[in-house]
């Protein structure tokens, strides 16, 4: 039986559920004031922690998403609002309208070295953005990986305080995705921006086998398998993975975090590399940003959201990170787009032939009730007559 849906958030108008996770149930809202549609993302209370911890945690979610406000990035869901109501705290953000990565796996498409560079293009540079702010994500997975429209990508859920690994336990089951985390993350260490860089080579990996680099038959072996184990070779589950890419996945899912990738600009010069040619950057530089200190152990800024304003693209006051056009070449991206269009069609397709199934079953029923009426009524006729 579904839990009832709220009425409200705050001054948000619930209008239905997006969706549901370990974390809490995302709904779509209203904020009456300007009539904008936002995401109101609910987070329960009952995260398994006593009533002294869960007062801080609520109280430190609320500030973090606050905080988060002051981050502006394309690749970032915009934060707009967070609050405390009888339900427990919400955050209110950016409402999408797009496919998430997760969708478009599940259809059993595997993506191409085209389409993986320009996810990690995307994605390494809104990571490497929040990393130079002192944030990690500490979820970054295929369902926190949303396309939308004109193929930007869009990381989501950036607004989780993060809980100490002692509390991400409920019923003997891990609370998050054991399947991404890297394995400081599961040991429960103070955790940097490469913690999130290793989630994404397990995101790439996933996206170009269909399998992930990790199996377990239960959390516990997943888990012991990433701290301890080596990852299954991509070659060994896609024959046609070439051994430059292997080189880049050994290097990205390295256990130790100083062999790794150290910022998303790495990976995605990596990746582009396997190109060749048609790598090529366009002939305009994007002014470079100065390099910021890496983030020291994220114990002074944990997991956060992103931006208070509407999603924009990058501007003057805020340069791409990149040191030079991070984009492929213009032909180069038209394939992307045309690449991009047809995996969300894809899905979308999928999901119109099931709403489709879901309307003809309803139009049966509706028939076959009218009919019984009809004969109802005859039969009551006649039974007078």
């Amino acid at each position: 039986m579904s839990e009832a849906v709220p009425k409200s958030f705050g001054r948000y108008q619930v209008l239905g559920v997006l969706g549901r996770g370990s974390m809490g149930v995302v709904y779509k809202a209203k904020d009456p004031v300007i009539g904008r549609l936002v995401a109101v993302k609910s987070v329960p209370e009952t995260l398994g922690l006593d009533t002294g911890k869960k007062q801080e945690y609520i109280k430190r979610l609320i500030q973090e998403a606050k905080a988060a406000g002051n981050l502006q990035h394309p690749n970032i869901v915009t934060i707009f609002d967070a609050g405390e109501t009888e339900l427990g705290p919400f955050i209110a953000m950016e409402y999408l309208d797009g496919v998430t990565l997760k969708e478009i796996l599940a259809t059993g498409k595997k993506l191409t070295i085209p389409q993986l560079v320009e996810i990690i293009r995307q994605v390494g540079e809104g990571l490497d953005y929040v990393h130079q702010r002192g944030i990690v994500h500490r979820d970054i997975k295929p369902a926190n990986l949303m396309i939308v429209e004109n193929s930007l990508i869009k990381i989501m859920d950036l607004g989780i305080a993060r809980l100490p690994f002692s509390d991400l336990t409920r019923e003997g089951r891990l609370v998050g995705s054991p399947s991404y985390m890297s394995p400081e993350q599961l040991q429960g260490e103070n955790l940097d921006g490469r913690s999130d860089l290793f989630s994404l080579a397990v995101v790439v990996y996933q996206a170009a086998t269909g399998k992930k680099p990790f199996p377990g038959q239960n959390i516990q072996e997943i888990c012991w398998r990433i701290i301890h184990d080596e990852w299954v070779p991509a070659s060994k589950v896609d024959p046609g993975i070439s051994p430059e890419f292997e080189a880049v996945l050994q290097k990205g899912l390295a256990k130790d975090r100083e062999k790794r990738f150290q910022t998303g600009k790495e990976i995605f010069e990596a990746m582009r590399a396997l190109l060749g040619d048609r790598a090529r950057p366009r002939p305009e530089k994007i002014q470079e940003a100065k390099p910021g200190p890496r983030p020291s152990a994220a114990t002074t800024a944990p997991a956060a959201a992103a931006s208070p304003g509407p999603a924009r693209t990058a501007s003057k006051s805020e340069p791409s990170i990149y040191d030079e056009s991070s984009s492929l070449t213009s032909s180069s991206e038209s394939e992307i787009d045309d690449i991009f269009r047809d995996l969300t069609q894809t899905h979308r397709s999928l999901s119109l032939a099931g709403n489709e199934l879901k309307v003809k079953t309803w139009q049966v029923v509706l028939g076959l009730l009218l009919a019984a009426g009809i004969i109802s009524a005859l039969i009551w006729f006649l039974i007078r007559g």
